[in-house]
């Protein structure tokens, strides 16, 4: 199996190219943060209520869910290059339409479009690393383009009000809906059209990559952890105010700071888990952390400042194992299966985020209070951790190879 290295690469054409990547999952996602931080535009602009806002969101997730694995499979047939372009086509067209959306059905059919760019996302920029990062280099830039996603988090809650607010939200939207347009242009210019490898080595995936025990597991993984993290980090906000009777300002820089955690630990622990522990010893250790963190969310009842703590660990471990998770595909298997490989995980993780918070907040719901859901989030990264232990020994493929 052959890859371009980028230690051939100069400097500015190795940083151009881990910028796109992460540039390219920050617009697979950006359509989620417009929901969250637009969402008092959207509600009044279209007349809609709160469920039918959070319809969105569900319609896009579960899209994206379905999608991921024909999509990654689609991704190998079809090469990295055209798997990039199509995934920032597809971004930018959802963002677009968003903001040109003339009635609430209009932003439904956008909303799908932005799952099925998320769906695309990683088994594109994963067969890129694949092709065309050597190893030692891989986990380093895994990092810098799973951080895109939290990087655009953070900066659509910085600037999407801001824009909204002195030149209208549509217009707003028009603007960021450029930025994977030019995104296109770069990738036409640093992007290297490459052949797949196509000798007649066998495969370290025998079959399907469904089938294979290794993704399976990590799949499971993704699951568990998403929605675990999902389940806490959507409610820390409405936690903090309801049940510690914080302000909304202070509430919502507890976003922020997991937010900024996040793109840290997405970018450190990919680097440690390539030169370092390895995959399966990191989500292990992130698991841990993850179930510490919401341990001390739990505790913050008692001790109101150990809720800065959970945010921050909570960002920068259960929040974070999706670089690592994306690392292991791209290290453990053939680059001829990244795209269908990295299409099962976020299957996993996908279903998670969509099981994780509506959960949580039916609990709160029918309870009156947060510690049911609490207690199941910290069993989820129980489960998690065991699950991570298992990938040790977890064979790649379905039978043996030679």
């Amino acid at each position: 199996m052959t890859s371009t290295s980028t230690a051939r690469w100069t400097a500015s054409r190795r940083s151009a190219f881990a910028a796109l990547l992460a540039v390219t999952m920050a617009s697979s996602t950006f359509a989620f943060t417009t929901f969250s931080v637009l969402s008092t535009s959207l509600l009044e602009t279209f007349s809609i209520s709160r469920w039918q806002l959070g319809a969105l969101v569900t319609a896009a997730a579960v899209l994206g869910a379905v999608l991921s694995p024909p999509v990654g499979r689609i991704s190998d047939r079809i090469g990295g290059r055209n798997a990039l372009t199509l995934t920032l086509a597809v971004s930018g067209a959802a963002i677009a339409a968003i903001a040109l959306s003339p009635v609430y059905l209009v932003v439904v059919f956008a909303a799908l479009g932005a799952g099925a760019g998320q769906a695309a996302a990683n088994p594109a920029t994963n067969k890129l690393i694949s092709m065309h990062v050597a190893d030692g280099g891989r986990g380093m830039i895994t990092g810098v383009k799973q951080s895109g996603v939290q990087v655009g988090v953070f900066l659509g809650g910085a600037l999407l009000p801001l824009g909204a607010a002195t030149i209208g939200w549509r217009p707003t939207l028009l603007i960021c809906s450029l930025v994977p347009l030019l995104g296109l242009l770069v990738a036409r210019r640093i992007v290297p059209h490459a052949v797949d490898d196509d000798d007649t080595t066998v495969s370290a995936i025998e079959g399907s990559p469904a089938q294979s025990p290794f993704l399976l597991r990590l799949a499971l993984y993704g699951f568990l952890l998403g929605a675990g993290w999902s389940a806490v980090f959507t409610y820390l906000p409405d936690y903090a105010q309801n049940a510690l009777g914080w302000s909304p300002t202070a509430s919502g820089l507890l976003v922020s700071v997991a937010g900024l955690c996040g793109i840290a630990g997405r970018i450190g622990w990919s680097w440690f888990a390539e030169h370092r522990a390895g995959a399966p010893r990191t989500l292990t250790i992130l698991a841990g952390i993850g179930l510490a963190a919401v341990s001390a969310v739990s505790a913050s009842s008692l001790a109101p400042a150990l809720l800065w703590f959970g945010a921050a660990a909570l960002g920068a471990s259960s929040g974070s194992w999706n670089s690592v998770g994306m690392f292991a595909v791209i290290d453990r298997l053939p680059q001829r299966a990244a795209g269908a490989a990295s299409g099962v995980v976020m299957f996993g993780f996908l279903v998670g985020l969509g099981v994780g918070a509506p959960a949580f907040g039916w609990s709160v719901d029918v309870t009156g209070e947060y510690g049911a859901g609490l207690v199941a989030s910290a069993i989820a990264h129980v489960a998690g951790l065991a699950v991570a232990v298992t990938l040790h020994r977890a064979r790649l493929s379905t039978v043996a190879t030679s």
